[in-house]
């Protein structure tokens, strides 16, 4: 296999687990609190960081220690989802 082709696939599978990450997330079905240590997700790492202010806990951002993934955050506070700081749906439409 040609060093490309794996380069491509390998984004490919990023763009596929950021989407049903990203999914999974707002429709409320991200269990944020089993991944607050690094575990598998559709065949990434991932781990969760709580984020937090003065009065407690706003969110979590999600990122992935083994790769140059985007990070995920999700402020629940505000309902706003973003990866690398955009709006998420824009970020992964193509």
């Amino acid at each position: 296999m040609k060093k490309g082709y794996k380069k491509d696939f390998q984004s490919w599978k990023g763009i596929v687990t950021l989407k049903l990450l990203c999914c999974n997330i707002a429709a409320g079905r991200f269990d944020w609190k089993k991944y607050c240590t690094p575990q598998p997700y559709c065949g990434q790492e991932i781990c969760v960081i709580p984020l937090h202010c003065s009065y407690g806990q706003i969110g979590y951002t999600v990122y992935f220690p083994y790769s140059d993934m985007p990070e995920v955050e999700y402020d629940w506070e505000m309902n706003k989802l973003t990866i690398d700081k955009k709006n998420w749906e824009n970020y992964l439409q193509n």
